[in-house]
């Protein structure tokens, strides 16, 4: 028999795609889906044990990390949640991750069996396992993470310019230069956090959106200034059941005030849209938050998932 433990390979006719009644699949999502089997169990954070029935030995699972919270006043637009698949054997207990929630907190792990996910950066917290780089305003810009598979984290953006693509993305790069936006996060597995754009004066700053990939990352915040401030929009997710794409969050803008980021659209679910100076949370599946000013609400990374099928 062949080592169930490898993704694609089982005793029984099932690859890497799915074709049930009720779901078509398209190139987004073939390469994750098990085709022959049926999604058997959806499971949210803070649940730790799981019943598998009677002679089932071996499933296959979707881990989703939770996102990296988005930050105020330090600016940070939460990495994305890391993304792990493939076959494991069995088990009784689970971890599935929650978003950061509390100042500086990275993004849970998930785990079922030999499958797990890490979780999205925040201003403080290093991402790992996948997760994707967060941002900082003026300071560091975190690299993306190596995922389950091996797959390298992006580079961390440079001044004004997009992070680096790879399994966790890295965050994009900070500018306060008049008319000169901050850097979007990286495109990967998982998105990066959008560039903050920070300056005073009477200058003209838009912060970076956040990155694309299943899940996105949160947008960063454009502050300090007296002139203009826009926002950047979360990146942009795949619901990988249907295929569909998750919306990341907007941002917000205004003269002299908000400028706000939105949430990164997650796996499960669309990333919210700021309002005022309140950077939008992390859609469901592990979108990163929107991070915004000094004296604003951050949003917070979006809960992991695990998906079982059998």
């Amino acid at each position: 028999m062949a080592n169930p433990s490898r993704r694609g390979q089982v005793a029984g006719p099932v690859s890497g795609q799915m074709r049930g009644d009720e779901d078509t699949p398209n190139a987004n999502t073939s390469l994750i889906l098990p085709y022959g089997l049926r999604l058997q169990q959806t499971i949210n954070a803070g649940t730790t044990s799981v019943t598998i029935p009677a002679g089932v030995t071996f499933v296959y699972a979707i881990a989703v990390g939770g996102g990296g919270i988005g930050a105020a006043a330090s600016g940070a637009g939460g990495g994305a949640g890391g993304v792990a698949w493939g076959w494991t054997i069995t088990t009784s207990s689970c971890v599935v991750g929650a978003g950061g929630t509390t100042a500086g907190a990275a993004g849970g792990y998930t785990r079922y069996g030999n499958i797990i996910a890490g979780g999205g950066g925040s201003h403080t917290g290093t991402p790992f396992l996948g997760g994707a780089g967060s941002t900082s305003n003026g300071g560091a810009v975190q690299a993306g993470s190596t995922n389950y598979y091996g797959i390298p984290g992006g580079a961390a953006g440079a001044t004004a310019s997009k992070g680096g693509s790879g399994g966790g993305a890295g965050g994009g790069g900070f500018s306060g230069t008049n008319n000169i936006a901050a850097g979007a996060g990286g495109d990967g597995i998982s998105g990066g956090g959008g560039g903050v754009w920070f300056a005073s004066g009477s200058l003209n700053g838009t912060a970076g959106a956040g990155g694309n990939g299943l899940v996105g990352g949160g947008g960063g915040f454009a502050g300090g200034n007296t002139g203009t401030r826009l926002g950047g929009a979360g990146g942009t997710g795949i619901n990988i059941l249907t295929g569909a794409i998750t919306t990341g969050g907007t941002g917000t803008s205004g003269t002299g005030t908000n400028g706000a980021g939105g949430g990164g659209g997650g796996i499960a679910g669309n990333g919210a849209n700021a309002s005022g100076a309140v950077a939008g949370a992390g859609g469901l599946g592990g979108g990163g938050g929107g991070c915004t000013v000094n004296g604003g609400t951050q949003g917070n990374g979006g809960n992991g998932i695990l998906y079982l099928f059998y």
